[in-house]
């Protein structure tokens, strides 16, 4: 495999981690709004494979916001909005974490 092929699979591992981050701070600043837009594409019950597939990939894009939101909404506005801060904080070093941790599995299996 060739520098650059991995120079690629690092960019969409990057652009995976930061739509995961960023879609879970804008669920932290529009609330509501942005969670609608995510209940549009997900099923709860999915009943055929239309409706599997499509809720896997909005889940696999988009689910580490809205699982976060799910779990803070019991609490206050104020209350859920500093936890989805801390949560948004420990994602985005998770994120970076997990991505220097592919980065050298890629690295060292392929160069």
């Amino acid at each position: 495999m060739t520098p650059e092929t991995l120079e690629i699979i690092r960019g969409l591992i990057v652009y995976y981690l930061c739509i995961q981050v960023i879609y879970s701070v804008l669920i932290m600043i529009f609330g509501q709004m942005i969670l609608n837009i995510y209940e549009a594409g997900y099923y709860e019950n999915p009943r055929n494979l239309f409706e599997k597939v499509l809720t896997f990939i909005v889940n696999f894009f988009f689910g580490a916001g809205a699982f976060i939101a799910k779990k803070v909404k019991k609490y206050s506005w104020a209350k859920r909005k500093l936890l989805m801060l801390m949560a948004n904080i420990i994602l985005f070093i998770a994120s970076v974490i997990i991505y220097y941790i592919l980065k050298f599995i890629l690295e060292a299996i392929f160069l």
